[in-house]
């Protein structure tokens, strides 16, 4: 059996692939993986066609069953590392962190019937293009809104906000 970590990887890929599915957009995965671990491409029709149209955003993802709930935000530590290269506004394509919380019960993360297959709890998103510089050495806690759901929503708005050349 493959590692717990490796399996929340996995299940926050699937959960992203579903919704980048349901929203039309391309899915991709760079290999080998240098810190982006998905990215996903707007598709258009036009005519008969459907056709790239080169505007992508590049993903950072993140699964936990430690996070802090709040009344209004997702608080979960990322380590200085990852947190720089995502706050860097000195990027070509825009990158965003996708955290996946899971619940603490392992046995919890999937629920399946008949009526449905269903990874629990819920994934958020956040760019941090522009956060400022941090003095942590390790790690740094950041919060994430609860109104900012990773869903086919969001990903329609953040696509839309990149085609008309502003950031997520």
């Amino acid at each position: 059996m493959i590692t717990k970590p490796h399996r929340q990887e996995l299940l926050c890929r699937a959960y992203v692939h579903a919704i980048a599915a349901q929203a039309g957009l391309l899915c991709s995965r760079p290999d080998p993986d240098y810190g982006i671990d998905l990215s996903l491409r707007n598709v258009e029709v036009r005519g008969r066609r459907h056709l790239d149209t080169s505007v992508q955003v590049d993903l950072q993802l993140r699964s936990t069953a430690r996070a802090s709930v709040t009344e209004t935000e997702i608080k979960l530590d990322l380590d200085v590392e990852t947190y720089n290269y995502l706050r860097t506004p000195e990027t070509f394509c825009p990158r965003v962190l996708i955290a996946l919380v899971m619940p603490a019960k392992e046995a919890e993360w999937v629920n399946q019937c008949p009526d449905e297959l269903a990874i629990r709890h819920c994934a958020y998103w956040l760019s941090l293009h522009g956060f400022a510089e941090t003095s942590a050495r390790s790690s740094i806690r950041i919060g994430i809104p609860l109104t900012s759901v990773f869903s086919v929503e969001a990903v329609h708005t953040i696509m839309q906000r990149l085609q008309e050349r502003k950031m997520p």
